[in-house]
C-alpha cells in the first residue's frame, strides 16, 4: 500500500467520522441529504460483499467493516434518531435517476459477469454519483453550515489522494483499472462543482445567511 492510498482512506474516514459527530452534537441532521447517505451504505453493501469470502489483510477487513457499520449508523441517525430535524423537503433528488442508468452500466461494463463482480462495478459506478442528492440540496437552499463543507472538502480529498493513487500504481506497478479511474475523475468533477456552489452561493451571500461556526 502506497501513502496516497493510505492517506485517501484516513480523509475518507475521517469525513464519515466529522458528519457523525455534527449529527450526534448537534443533535440534528439539517443540511445532510438522507438520499446521499443511503447511497453510500449501498456502495459500501455492494462492494464489501466479499467481506465473507475473500480475506486480502487485517486492515482491509477492519476498514470495511468500519465503513459499514458507520455509513449504516449515519442512515440510522437520519432516519431513525434524529428524523425530526431531517429536512426532507429539500432533499428531492430523485435518486432513481442515478440507479437505473447506474444498473444498466454495470451489466454492460465489468470485468467479469458474475454476480460479485457486477456488483462490485455497480458500487464503483453508484459512488462516483451518490453525493448528487448533497449537491443538489445545497444548490436548492443556497445554504451549508461549515461542519457540512468540511464533511464534503475530506469527500473530495479522498478522491483527490486516490487519483495520485492510481498514477503512482500504474508508474510502478503497471496496474491501470479503467472502472475505477473514470469514475474517480467523475466523481472528482463532482466536487470541484461543489466549491463553485459554495463560494457562488453560500461564501458571497454570507452578509445575508447566518452559518453557523465550526466546531
Amino acid at each position: 500500500m502506497n501513502i496516497f492510498r493510505l492517506a485517501g482512506d484516513v480523509s475518507h474516514l475521517l469525513a464519515i467520522v466529522i458528519l457523525l459527530v455534527k449529527i450526534w452534537r448537534s443533535k440534528s441532521c439539517a443540511g445532510i441529504s438522507g438520499k446521499s447517505q443511503v447511497l453510500f451504505a449501498l456502495v459500501f453493501t455492494t462492494r464489501y460483499l466479499d467481506l465473507f469470502s475473500t480475506y486480502i489483510s487485517a486492515y482491509n477487513t477492519v476498514m470495511k467493516v468500519v465503513f459499514l457499520a458507520m455509513s449504516y449508523a449515519t442512515v440510522y441517525l437520519i432516519y431513525m434518531r434524529f428524523r425530526n430535524t431531517y429536512d426532507s423537503e429539500n432533499d428531492t433528488f430523485r435518486i432513481e435517476f442515478l440507479l437505473v442508468p447506474v444498473i444498466g452500466l454495470s451489466f454492460l461494463e465489468n470485468y467479469a459477469f458474475t454476480p460479485l463482480e457486477i456488483l462490485w462495478t455497480f458500487s464503483i459506478f453508484l459512488e462516483s454519483v451518490a453525493i448528487m442528492p448533497q449537491l443538489f440540496m445545497i444548490s436548492k437552499t443556497g445554504e451549508a453550515e461549515s461542519i457540512t463543507t468540511h464533511y464534503l472538502f475530506f469527500l473530495g480529498l479522498y478522491r483527490a489522494l486516490y487519483i495520485a493513487n492510481w498514477v503512482w500504481r500504474y508508474h510502478t506497478e503497471g496496474v491501470f483499472d479503467q472502472i475505477a479511474v473514470v469514475s474517480g475523475v467523475v466523481q472528482t468533477i463532482f466536487y470541484c462543482d461543489f466549491f463553485y456552489l459554495y463560494i457562488t452561493k453560500v461564501v458571497r451571500g454570507r452578509a445575508k445567511m447566518s452559518l453557523p461556526i465550526p466546531i
